[in-house]
């Protein structure tokens, strides 16, 4: 006997009459009614239905799927395949982005395209809903009767089975930042589970979005930032972030407004230029006012704008001389904007009537002028009317006005305490202070409005000068850039040269994040301060070919130019070259541009075929083998005056080198110093950089190559180099190079011979032993030894060693300035051999290190007579040693009657805090 299982009865389908009538009257619905600003652009409506919609670029981050997938990268296709996958569970869709940047339209865009079976269609019903007009509606309801209020076109009985199919129902809610009532995540027992339960509507709102009510529905909406959705915290939500135009997009808008190609083309690359690093020209609301400006100002013939402040001023004024508004009447509008603007600020987006009486702008309500400022939500003369600023920019730019234009306003405060009152509230509030504050900036807008305050607009110059010089003076390393885009905006070079003349070094350096507009603002003081010689920016993570476009005036005043631990673009590389190339700058230090590469470095050396560069530092930048061939050349020109190269920790492997010799042993090289620590080296090409440093035409000088695998093959072949009378070396680095005693033996022969001018050594950290070392000492001891700066760190050495060493002192023979014998344990037995060759009057040592040789305090009486008898001795370290506070006093007294010691370090010792008293009354001393 079989038995089959009973399924649930499918919920009754709609009428498809019903689907037809809402799609026509979601034809006619409009998200947002307005005219037509030149502060705000056409209607979202208008802009879809006259076919003007360019579709937005949408945050790389917010593209990717679950799975790991990308999705398509507009805004469009992201929200439809979002809203589609899974259909079955609730599908909760956040769409951010700021002000004026297309949320709004794209809902319009969506909505038609369904109403018209272009797009989504399977929904069945979209409902549609601005959060401004549910913030009218108080009392309690269903959510039947909720949708029946805003789309009074269905019946109950008709809405009532729509309801049965959550799965195929989208609702759209517009502009969460302008609802009234908070949205909170709710407990699961104060929820509405059914569609004819009446609860407040931002419970029903709440209920929808937690899937508690129509579970399997989708929701669609739009907020301008994420502060705001607390109440999604304990759900799954798709958050899609708007980026607006791309330029690409950009380019297609002005083409669009602009009739012309010709002057489309200047308007667009006018705006990329001088408006592209504000971040707001992906915004179609400012592209809109960008094109309204140009168009007037290319037609007139007037001054094209040059900072934000003068886009503001100049369209505000354009739009009060079309209303033709007496001097009076339009202070008095823009003094209660102002008012109205501060006021909404701190309490709400949505104002009222009654927040428009207590502004004083009663008197415009039937103004057109009003809606060029303001949107208004539903009839005026209505006591349900609601405004709202046209945008937060827009509000902040009254707000600056007000500033300057009543000095009673808010308690005459000054500028800094008007500023602190408002953090975390307005963005672009100081840049219009700055702006406004120059009158040639003001000046089409105080012809119309009147004259603003004389004591304000010097008040903000000065606060300026002095929060930029205060910044500079207490290495606040990222917060004279934010005071620097005040000075740009400011447009006074004057005031940027006096705080130059007082803060000279500090105007160079900068240790921060860098963007696009605080590279234009660095270039701008710069620039007014004649240039720096030198220019430091450090630890910039993204610097684009955009900024550094911008920073090529600055960079080309520089002689040296620093870079580091910063991430440039290929672009930015090729921009560089552009700088070097016939330029001032001598010196250009790329440290720890780890992205940077082969390809950054073709793009850069391209540059230096024909410079007056000397020194360029690449150390740690990504290079292989392949960037080397391309240097080589560089260093082959006859034009080439390069003489210090730092390659450290690039692996340029036995290959790199080998290419970059070819370079060396031009008759054109001048290089002088290379560096080439932890480049993956090896014996095998030790040989070909021998024949390099031994040519005829070598003036290399300095050679590094600590932390490679030389070996004792390879030192051979160094020592070959060392023992012929055309090298020019003078200081040999192979510290860390896996050396032996066996190549002491040609190193000592290669120190006595006649050609040989190496005057340091540095053979630390390498297994050379007494056995090795002691042969060394040899040739320590004539005279023909031309060895000043011994380094010999970590080498296993014993006493025989130091007391050899200490014969190679007391000989009267040696050269040695310098002596390094730290890391080898020999103790107080050990080290009695150096401090007695240190009280030899033939003892020409300035510089002695014993760091860690296990010194303890039963070396004083040797370290007392050495530093007694002593006379060239300039520092010593003792650092790392065993001496306890029983030791200090007599050091110290030590060093306060020796005539020639500038410091010894004896940090890391046992000294305890009592004894830190007795340390500083002795400068010398380092603990």
């Amino acid at each position: 006997m079989s038995t089959t299982r009973e399924e649930a009865p499918s919920p009754p389908r709609p009428d498809s009459n019903l689907n037809a009538l809402h799609k026509e009257v979601m034809m006619t619905y409009c998200f947002e009614s307005r005219h037509q600003s030149a502060l705000c652009g056409q209607s979202p409506e208008e802009v879809v239905l006259t076919n003007q919609y360019i579709p937005l670029s949408i945050a790389e981050n917010m593209e990717m799927e679950g799975d790991g997938t990308r999705s398509p990268n507009t805004l469009e296709d992201t929200l439809r395949t979002v809203l589609l996958r899974n259909r079955d569970q609730a599908r909760v869709v956040m769409m951010l982005g700021p002000a004026g940047v297309g949320k709004t339209t794209t809902m319009q865009k969506m909505l038609l395209d369904w109403a018209g079976r272009e797009e989504l269609e399977e929904f069945d019903f979209i409902f549609p809903f601005a959060f401004r007009d549910l913030t009218l509606l108080e009392q309690e309801m269903s959510l039947e009767d909720f949708i029946l209020v805003q789309h009074g076109h269905f019946t109950s009985e008709s809405l009532a089975v729509i309801l049965q199919s959550p799965q195929s129902l989208l609702f759209m809610f517009d502009g969460l930042e302008q609802y009234q009532y908070r949205l909170e995540s709710t407990s699961h027992s104060a929820l509405c589970t059914k569609p004819n339960q009446s609860a407040p509507v931002s419970v029903l709102i709440t209920s929808l979005v937690q899937g508690e009510l129509l579970k399997g529905a989708s929701i669609l909406i739009t907020a301008r930032s994420t502060a705001s959705l607390s109440f999604l915290s304990d759900i799954e939500c798709n958050h899609v972030q708007i980026l607006g135009f791309s330029p690409p997009q950009r380019k297609a808008y002005f083409d669009q407004v602009f009739t012309d190609p010709k002057n489309a083309e200047q308007a667009f690359q006018y705006t990329e230029q001088k408006m592209g690093f504000y971040g707001l020209c992906g915004n179609p609301v400012f592209c809109w006012i960008m094109c309204f400006l140009l168009k007037e100002t290319l037609e007139t013939g007037d001054d094209l704008p040059e900072t934000l402040t003068q886009v503001y001023v100049q369209t505000s004024a354009s739009i009060f001389r079309a209303h033709n508004l007496e001097e009076g009447r339009a202070r008095d509008l823009v003094l209660g904007l102002g008012k109205m603007a501060t006021y909404s600020l701190g309490n709400s987006q949505l104002l009222s009537q009654k927040d428009l009486a207590d502004s004083g702008l009663q008197q415009f309500l039937m103004s057109p002028l009003l809606s060029a400022f303001l949107f208004l939500y539903g009839d005026p003369a209505s006591d349900n009317c609601m405004f709202s600023f046209i945008s937060p920019i827009v509000q902040e730019f009254l707000i600056a006005l007000l500033y300057y234009l009543d000095i009673t306003w808010s308690g005459g405060e000054s500028v800094e305490v008007l500023l602190g009152k408002l953090e975390g509230s307005v963005k672009f509030l100081d840049v219009f202070l700055s702006g406004l504050s120059d009158a040639a900036q003001r000046k089409p807008l105080e012809g119309i409005v009147g004259e603003f305050s004389k004591d304000r607009t010097e008040g903000l110059r000065e606060w300026l000068k002095n929060t930029t010089v205060q910044s500079l003076q207490f290495l606040s390393y990222k917060r004279p850039l934010s005071y620097y885009r005040l000075l740009h905006q400011s447009q006074n070079p004057a005031l940027v040269k006096e705080i130059s003349d007082s803060q000279a070094a500090g105007l160079g350096r900068y240790y921060s994040e860098l963007s696009a507009w605080d590279s234009a603002a660095l270039n701008y003081v710069v620039m007014c301060c004649g240039g720096r010689d030198e220019l430091h920016l450090h630890s910039s993570l993204n610097i684009t070919g955009e900024m550094t476009l911008h920073l090529i005036p600055a960079f080309r005043l520089s002689r040296k130019l620093a870079l580091l631990q910063c991430t440039l673009s290929t672009a930015s590389y090729v921009h560089l070259a552009s700088v070097i190339h016939k330029g001032r700058t001598v010196e250009l230090d790329l440290s720890y541009n780890r992205a940077m590469g082969d390809s950054g470095a073709k793009a850069l050396f391209e540059g230096l075929r024909d410079c007056s560069l000397q020194i360029l530092r690449l150390p740690v930048c990504g290079l292989r083998a392949a960037c080397c061939e391309d240097l080589a050349s560089v260093l082959a020109l006859p034009s080439t005056q390069l003489h210090v190269l730092d390659l450290r920790s690039n692996e340029l492997q036995d290959e790199g080198l080998i290419q970059l010799c070819r370079g060396l042993r031009s008759p054109h090289c001048k290089l002088q110093e290379l560096r080439l620590q932890d480049s993956g080296l090896t014996h095998l090409s030790m040989e070909v950089l021998s024949q390099a440093i031994s040519d005829d035409s070598s003036t290399l000088a300095t050679l590094v190559l600590d932390g490679n695998e030389v070996s004792d093959l390879g030192m051979d072949w160094l020592t070959r180099a060392l023992r012929s009378s055309k090298t020019s070396l003078q200081h040999l680095s192979a510290f860390d190079c896996n050396l032996t005693d066996a190549c002491c033996e040609g190193l000592a022969v290669a120190l006595l011979s006649e050609g040989c001018s190496l005057t340091e050594l540095d053979l630390s950290l390498n297994d050379l032993g007494d056995s090795g070392v002691l042969q060394l000492c040899e040739p320590l001891k004539f005279q023909g030894c031309s060895l000043e700066k011994l380094r010999l760190v970590n080498c296993q050495l014993s006493e025989a060693t130091f007391r050899e060493l200490g014969a190679v002192l007391r000989s009267g023979n040696s050269r040695l300035t310098a002596l390094d014998v730290g890391l080898n344990k020999v103790g107080n037995t050990g080290a009695k051999y150096l401090w007695q060759a240190l009280a030899d009057n033939h003892c020409q040592l300035e510089h002695l290190d014993m760091e860690m040789i296990n010194l303890t305090d039963g070396s004083l009486e040797d370290i007392s007579a050495a530093l007694k008898a002593n006379t060239s001795l300039k520092t010593l370290v003792l650092k790392n040693n065993i001496l306890t506070d029983a030791s200090v006093p007599s050091l110290v007294q030590l060093i306060n009657d020796s005539r020639t010691i500038q410091k010894i370090n004896l940090q890391y010792n046992d000294f305890t805090e009592d004894v830190f008293e007795i340390f500083e009354t002795c400068g010398r001393v380092k603990y």
